[in-house]
């Protein structure tokens, strides 16, 4: 039989005087969360935090977007000093990421990986962003910035995004710069940008 849902009208409520201070009790107890990015805890040994890429290693297969569940992997084109990578590699959106790291274990190559840092914090303007979707860097630089600092932070200060050229430039946190182009999105190489023709002038 279906079950009959009783209105509110018909439950019975019995007053409470005591419940409403029970509350004062964890006013004398420490808080169970952390003022991020002001205070810090160590992460467990091999914290699924954020991903790493070895970009010489990364053969663009795409297994890593393919199984990730919530969709957070897009494959880009990349250009370095005006030279187009032979493969795509995986852009990572922060804003979707489950940090279940099925792409790291997917990686056929290895490439792909992982580190302990955990902590992205931004002011909440509309410029920063850029930061929660990046190409991750190399394993060994995230590392080195990551010795340095000891906070388990994100390794970048600040992404600058040209939207008409692509070029982007990661600020990081040792006060490096690291700059690429992106050209493209998916699995194919993008189409060569070809230049308009010129109008012919016409003859008077």
């Amino acid at each position: 039989m279906p079950a009959k849902v009783v209105g509110e009208d018909k439950v019975k409520k019995s007053p409470s005087y005591v419940k409403p201070w029970l509350g004062l009790k964890y006013l004398f107890k420490k808080p169970v969360t952390i003022k991020i990015p002001y205070e810090k805890i160590e992460p467990a040994p091999k914290y699924r935090g954020f991903h790493t890429l070895d970009w010489k290693k990364c053969v663009g297969c795409n297994f890593c977007g393919q199984i990730c569940p919530a969709r957070a992997i897009e494959m880009t084109w990349i250009e370095i000093d005006g030279k187009m990578e032979k493969r795509p590699h995986p852009k990572i959106d922060y804003g979707r990421c489950t940090f279940c790291q099925f792409c790291v274990d997917v990686c056929p190559t290895g490439a792909l990986g992982f580190i302990e840092s955990y902590i992205l914090t931004t002011t909440g303007e509309e410029e920063e962003l850029v930061l929660y979707d990046w190409v991750p860097i190399h394993p060994d630089k995230f590392k080195e910035i990551q010795e340095e600092f000891k906070d388990w932070r994100y390794p970048v200060e600040k992404i600058d995004v040209n939207e008409e050229t692509g070029e982007v430039t990661y600020y990081l946190r040792n006060g490096e710069i690291f700059k690429f182009k992106i050209v493209g999105y998916g699995i194919r190489p993008p189409k060569p940008q070809t230049q308009p023709k010129k109008e012919e002038k016409k003859s008077e």
